[in-house]
């Protein structure tokens, strides 16, 4: 099923009166359905398509904010924190370290993609909380900065 597939039936479900309407192909399900109609009950997927059928979960309504009070830094979304370009590289900054507004602090890397956390204003790095490598979450204290 590809996107211009799925627009078809959009579209045709927007021309008519349905509420609801799925649609199966290769293994794949689509059902669309109208604001406020309620679901009908779904047939109990089979023990193999399981997982390819799960409800996926809903993204935040908006990101985590980037800097706690006193300009701390937050980490924007979940990944492996890493504090260096690379392995054996020296660090993008150390505790003590004055900062600028826009200097790279520290990557995230999620989903295979390595995301660049800057400094949102300047300061000095008064503490750094998490270690190279390690899993953070959305939001949580990544470094003190005064």
């Amino acid at each position: 099923m590809n996107l211009n597939d799925i627009q078809s039936l959009i579209e045709a479900m927007a021309a008519s009166d349905l509420s609801e309407m799925e649609f199966s192909e290769n293994g794949w399900t689509l059902r669309l359905r109208r604001n406020g109609a309620s679901p009908a009950p779904a047939p109990a997927p089979s023990p193999s398509r399981a997982a390819a059928t799960a409800p996926m979960a809903q993204p935040a309504a908006q990101p985590p904010p980037a800097a706690a009070a006193g300009g701390d830094l937050c980490a924007p979304l979940a990944g492996v924190l890493h504090l260096q370009s690379a392995p054996g590289a020296p660090p993008f900054v150390r505790e003590g370290d004055a900062v600028e507004a826009g200097a790279v602090l520290c990557v995230i890397e999620a989903m295979k993609v390595f995301n660049t956390v800057r400094a949102e204003q300047a300061g000095t790095i008064a503490a750094i909380l998490v270690a190279s490598g390690s899993e953070v979450e959305a939001g949580q204290l990544l470094m003190q900065i005064a």
